[in-house]
Order: structure tokens, then C-alpha cells, then sequence
């Protein structure tokens, strides 16, 4: 009889140890709370952490271009233009052009490329034949931010094939005859340039229009001061970026302005002219390839006149990358 009266309290113990383990509703809702406390203390240092890695591998993009571009001159004897036209046979049309970035594809590995785009020539018809369609299809890592949304998609300019976007631009520089104008959309107080048209330009920056060119001779204003190229997106099916092959004319296409006081860096863009500034999909500015190799972030807030100044390679300002 006692060892059943044992049994039983044994038993009795149990059933009380297990109850007393048992979680309350009230004990459960405090432990999800707690664990969605910290998901949301976390999640933005995670996001920020991914943020610095995809910065840091387009600012190593960047690197490369202005490796490239230094070694381009370094066989050249010059920079390259920001597009090389070959003049049509029949003197008619208006031709494709090998852009400044199509230019320097031997010099990030891309030499076979290369070789295919300049043996089909550039007629007024390029873009349609459907056998480039492997070549503008292409995408290279090197001219990809992996920030940008843009990254990976084409943009169809109705021809036979599509194009990648590039998310560089190089740095052409003084278009005058802008005007300032407030955005206010989303509460933010930026600029961007009006739609009055685009005045008079002067191409006072490394990169020239159309098969001129330039040399470390004619960057007066030092190359440690002067912006190469920098990044650019926009959301738009207006914004073309192309990569490789463009139209000669087409500085909307692979080439950006620095050196109007009316070009906000980062401005938001209301209008159809808003293409020609310098963008980034990094928080508070953009990144660029300077003159001298170095890669700097640009805050989006630095002075116009000082941000117009480091796109003229002959200026005479005296002005430092802030």
C-alpha cells in the first residue's frame, strides 16, 4: 500500500511540474513581441550592411572604368570621345556610334567584343539587324551598379533588338542656357533643369563630342579635381543608357552634364530635360571616377557651383572634390 501511495504522489508531481511548464497566452504574445522588437532593430542594420556592400562594388566598377580609361589613353594618346561616328558612304542618315564605354571594352577584358562591334561597322541600319542582337543583349558587370533598379533591364528603342542600360556616364560637361527650377514633389526642395531647351553648349570637360578628344594635357584644372565619370539611372523608358553602340548626338544616351549651376546632382526630374544630370540610387549623393583614378561620393547637397566646377577640366576654379 505505500509504495502505491508513493506511486501516486510521484504521478501528482509530474502533473504539476509539466503544468508549471506550460507558456500562458500573455507569456507567448510577450516572447513574439520581443522577438519583433529586435527583427526590427536588425533588419535596417542588415539592410544598410547590404547598402554598403553594393556601394563598394560599384565604386570597385567604377575603379576599373577609370583603369580602363587611363590605359585607353595610355595606347591612344588620348581619351576616348564620348562617341565615334563613321561617316556613311551615301552621305545620308544619321549613323550608329561606338560610345566612350564601347571604346574601353579592351581594356576591362572585353577585346573579342570589341572586335565584333567594330568589324560590323556603324551604318544608319545597325541597330536593326537582328544578328547584333547577342552583342546589345550583353551585359557586363563592369557597367552595372547593383544598387541601380534599372540593373539587368533593356530599354527598346523599337528596333529589332533591345539594350541593355548602362549605369555610368561620362562627364561632357558646360551646357549653359538652364535655369533653375524648385521641385517640390515628396516634400524635397532639389533642382532640375527646365524644359526651355539646351542653349549653347561647351564641351570644356575630359570627354568631347562626336570623334574629338582630349589628353591629360588638357585637364588644366588637374586631374585629381576633375570628374570622369559618374553614375546615372533613371526609371524611365526616355533614358535609354546605352552600353555599347548609340547614336553619335545622343547625350542622353551614355554621356552627363556637371557643369551647369542649373544641374542638381541627384535632382528629381519633372521634365523631359532631367536625363542629363548625374544620378544614383545610394542614400544622399552619387559616386564618380575622377581624373587621377580615385573614386569619390559626392553628397547630393555640395554647392552647384562648386559640383559645376569639377566638370570642366579647364576652368581655372580653384576647387576641390568636397
Amino acid at each position: 500500500m505505500k509504495t502505491l501511495f508513493q506511486l501516486k504522489n510521484v504521478r501528482q508531481r509530474v502533473r504539476e511540474r509539466i503544468q508549471q511548464r506550460a507558456f500562458t497566452l500573455v507569456e507567448l504574445l510577450v516572447v513574439i513581441a520581443i522577438i519583433g522588437v529586435l527583427v526590427a532593430l536588425l533588419l535596417p542594420a542588415v539592410q544598410a550592411a547590404r547598402e554598403a556592400a553594393r556601394r563598394m562594388q560599384c565604386g570597385n566598377n567604377l575603379k576599373q572604368i577609370g583603369i580602363a580609361i587611363h590605359n585607353y589613353h595610355d595606347t591612344n594618346n588620348s581619351f576616348p570621345p564620348s562617341a565615334v561616328k563613321e561617316k556613311l558612304q551615301d552621305g545620308g542618315g544619321s549613323a550608329q556610334a561606338l560610345v566612350w564605354s564601347g571604346s574601353i571594352l579592351p581594356f576591362i577584358e572585353q577585346k573579342n567584343m570589341f572586335d565584333s562591334i567594330v568589324g560590323m561597322g556603324f551604318g544608319i541600319n545597325w541597330a536593326d539587324d537582328s544578328t547584333n542582337e547577342l552583342i546589345l543583349r550583353t551585359k557586363l558587370p563592369a557597367f552595372q551598379c547593383p544598387s541601380s533598379p534599372d540593373m539587368g533591364q533593356t530599354w527598346d528603342d523599337g528596333s529589332a533588338t533591345a539594350r541593355h542600360r548602362a549605369s555610368y556616364g561620362c562627364v561632357v560637361t558646360g551646357t549653359v542656357g538652364f535655369t533653375i527650377t524648385s521641385n517640390a514633389t515628396n516634400g524635397e526642395s532639389k533642382h532640375h533643369m527646365d524644359d526651355g531647351g539646351y542653349g549653347h553648349a561647351r564641351w570644356n570637360g575630359p570627354f568631347l563630342m562626336q570623334n574629338n578628344t582630349t589628353t591629360f594635357g588638357d585637364i588644366i584644372d588637374g586631374s585629381s579635381n576633375t570628374l570622369f565619370v559618374g553614375e546615372r539611372y533613371r526609371d524611365k523608358a526616355t533614358n535609354r543608357n546605352y552600353i555599347y553602340v548609340g547614336t553619335p548626338n545622343g547625350q542622353d544616351e551614355h554621356a552627363r552634364w556637371s557643369g551647369s549651376t542649373g544641374i542638381q546632382l541627384n535632382s528629381l526630374d519633372t521634365g523631359t530635360q532631367g536625363f542629363a544630370g548625374f544620378h544614383s540610387a545610394h542614400p544622399s549623393g552619387a559616386q564618380f571616377a575622377v581624373g587621377d583614378g580615385s573614386v569619390r561620393l559626392i553628397n547630393e547637397n555640395v554647392d552647384r557651383y562648386i559640383y559645376a566646377c569639377l566638370g570642366t577640366r579647364n576652368g581655372g576654379e580653384a576647387v576641390q572634390i568636397p
